[in-house]
């Protein structure tokens, strides 16, 4: 028996398919080969980005000279 299909089916607007084709075959050395497969890259790209941004730390220095108040006020 073969394993069952877990995919799911998403619909797009015919303008939106139209205009990633386009674009995929202006651009073969992208190495995409359809809108499927455009569409798969760029969710994967999509999550990898949002992880790395949560993974990364913003740390906000401010160097100013000592003033007889030591506390720093927010800019």
């Amino acid at each position: 028996m073969p394993p069952k299909d877990d995919r799911i089916t998403m619909k797009f607007e015919k303008a939106l398919w139209k205009r990633v084709e386009s674009l995929i075959k202006s651009h073969p050395e992208w190495g995409i080969i359809s809108v499927p497969d455009f569409v798969r890259r760029a969710v994967e790209d999509e999550i990898k980005a949002r992880r790395e941004e949560e993974s990364n730390r913003v740390l906000t220095l401010c160097f100013s000279p000592e003033s007889e108040d030591k506390r720093r006020k927010a800019p």
